[in-house]
């Protein structure tokens, strides 16, 4: 049996790998599970707890949610400041707010701005890419060979922050970003000017309190 070393985070799969050799006699087998088996795997169980967290999020904030688009897109809400002192009490208590809406605005701007860039899409693709195969497919510690190189932890950063910042300069990706910031601020400070300061009423906090207690009390259900 072929004794294999782990690093960091990585020494327990490959215990378990040993265990499962001496059990069943498939050290070759073993070695596939521990290549691109693994990695599938790591990649499945991500997705998995991705998905998981959104759905979290989303049950847990649902009810807000409902209530501030009710707020938001509620025309008899908007209506012309009086002065300039009032217009800037609306933007700051609008963005606070109607945070997660506005946001929704930079993020379909930065997806247009990519989309029809093709030299930056292809630069965010290699970028996210390389990152995530090294640091989210396999662990941080994971020695990976690239090349006939074996790099660990610090020798990934050596790769990929120089190569980042390479394709941060050929792509334009900073000039892009502060051109998505610009458009996005003209395209949501209509709304934050004219919409009244929001206030969210009793019934409203009634609402959104008897979601949290029917959140909880599903979460606390024991599972058939």
């Amino acid at each position: 049996r072929r004794r294999r070393g782990g690093v960091g985070g990585s020494s327990a799969r490959f215990y378990l790998a040993d265990m499962y050799a001496e059990q069943n006699g498939g050290a070759d087998e073993v070695e596939g599970l521990l290549g691109g088996g693994a990695v599938l795997s790591r990649w499945a169980w991500l997705k998995g707890s991705v998905v998981e967290q959104v759905r979290a999020v989303y049950s847990a904030n649902r009810a807000k949610t409902i209530v501030l688009a009710r707020s938001f897109f509620n025309p008899m809400l908007f209506s012309k400041p009086a002065d300039q002192a009032e217009a800037l009490v609306r933007i700051r208590a609008n963005w606070s707010m109607y945070k997660l809406f506005y946001g929704v605005v930079y993020a379909v701007v930065l997806v247009y701005t990519i989309l029809s860039s093709p030299l930056l899409l292809l630069g965010l693709a290699a970028s996210v890419g390389s990152w995530g195969y090294m640091f989210v497919l396999h662990d941080a510690h994971t020695v990976v060979k690239l090349g006939g190189y074996e790099l660990a932890r610090r020798e990934k950063l050596l790769v990929l922050v120089p190569f980042t910042l390479l394709i941060i300069a050929v792509t334009g990706a900073l000039s892009s970003l502060v051109w998505v910031a610009i458009v996005a601020s003209i395209l949501s400070l209509p709304h934050a000017v004219m919409h009244e300061k929001p206030e969210i009423d009793a019934l409203d906090q009634l609402e959104i309190e008897a979601e949290q207690v029917n959140l909880r009390t599903t979460q606390s259900m024991p599972l058939p």
